[in-house]
C-alpha cells in the first residue's frame, strides 16, 4: 500500500470519527478550539477548498477575497512552493530531515509525502500551536515513527528546537530543512529575530525556506480586515522580506516572486502573485 493510500484511509477514518462538525461551535469550544474567532489556518483551508473551517472563517475569507481575489491563488502557489522546495532539497541537496513550522491544517498532499517518495528514510517534524491543527495533524500526518507533530510557538524559537520529543526525531548534528511558509506575516514581532534565533540552533548545511506576502494596496486592505477581526497580518516589501533571511547564503534564484517561470526566473505578469520565496543555506 502506498503512503498516499494510507493517508487517504486515515482521512476517511478521521472524518467519520471527528465529533465536531463545521457548525458545532459548542462542541468545538469544549475541545479547546475557538470557533467564534476567525482563524488563519482554517481560512487557508477554505481558500484551498477544504472543509475544516467554520462559518466565521468563511465569512472573513469571503470579505478578504472581495478585497483581494488573488488570495486564493496565493495560498495555492504557496503550497506549490513547499513541494517544489521539498523535492529540490531532498533530491539536489541531499537533505533528509525536514521541519515545517506553522504547518497549518493537513492538505491533500503534505510535506512528508513529498520527501518520503524520494527517500522513505526522510524524517519530518510538523510544529504548530493551534489546537485544531494539532488534532488534525496528529491524526492524519503522524504516520509511522519518521513523522511527528509537536506543539510549540514560533515566537519562541528555543522552545521549537529545544523540544525533547522533537529532538528524538531530528538530529541537530545533521543538516535540517526548515520551512516557514507564509507564517511570518501572522506572527507579531520581529521576523528577522525569529529566523536568526532558529538559524543559531541549526547545523552547517541546513536550509531555511521562507515565503512571505508582498505589500500591495489590495493586501493592505485585507490586513485592515484581519486587524478588525483580531488577527495580526503584516505584508512587507520585497526588500523587507529579503532582509528576514539576511544571515543565510542565498540559493539562486531566490529571493524571487512566485510562482517561478518554467526557466526558473520571475513569473510572467499574468501568473505572478504577491508572494516572495526565499531559500538560504547556513554556511
Amino acid at each position: 500500500m502506498t503512503m498516499g493510500s494510507v493517508v487517504s484511509m486515515r482521512r476517511a477514518e478521521f472524518d467519520r470519527a471527528w465529533p465536531y462538525g463545521a457548525e458545532e461551535d459548542d462542541d468545538a469550544s469544549a475541545a479547546g478550539i475557538d470557533a467564534a474567532t476567525p482563524n488563519v489556518a482554517r481560512m487557508d483551508n477554505y481558500y484551498l477548498g477544504g472543509k475544516d473551517n467554520f462559518a466565521v472563517d468563511r465569512e472573513l475569507a469571503e470579505r478578504a477575497l472581495h478585497e483581494a481575489p488573488v488570495i486564493a491563488r496565493l495560498v495555492q502557489v504557496n503550497r506549490g512552493f513547499l513541494h517544489r522546495m521539498a523535492r529540490f532539497l531532498a533530491e539536489e541537496e541531499g537533505i533528509r530531515q525536514f521541519l515545517d513550522i506553522g504547518c497549518g491544517l493537513p492538505a491533500e498532499i503534505n510535506l512528508d509525502e513529498t520527501v518520503r517518495r524520494i527517500d522513505p528514510e526522510c524524517r519530518v517534524a510538523y510544529v504548530d500551536n493551534d489546537p485544531m491543527v494539532l488534532t488534525h495533524a496528529r491524526a492524519l500526518m503522524a504516520v509511522g515513527g519518521s513523522v511527528g507533530v509537536f506543539e510549540a510557538d514560533l515566537r519562541e524559537p528555543s522552545t521549537v528546537l529545544g523540544n525533547p520529543e522533537l529532538l528524538r526525531l531530528l538530529d541537530l548534528t545533521e543538516p535540517v530543512a526548515v520551512f516557514l511558509l507564509n507564517v511570518l506575516p501572522f506572527v507579531p514581532g520581529n521576523p528577522r529575530r525569529i529566523v536568526d534565533e532558529l538559524v543559531r540552533y541549526l547545523p552547517t548545511g541546513s536550509h531555511v525556506v521562507v515565503s512571505h506576502v508582498e505589500r500591495t494596496p489590495d493586501l493592505e486592505a485585507v490586513a485592515e480586515l484581519y486587524e478588525g477581526a483580531g488577527l495580526s497580518f503584516l505584508p512587507r516589501s520585497r526588500f523587507e522580506i529579503a532582509r528576514i533571511a539576511h544571515g543565510l547564503e542565498p540559493v539562486a534564484p531566490y529571493p524571487a516572486g512566485l510562482p517561478l517561470s518554467r526557466s526558473g526566473g520571475e513569473p510572467a505578469p499574468a501568473d505572478a502573485v504577491p508572494l516572495i520565496g526565499c531559500v538560504g543555506r547556513k554556511r
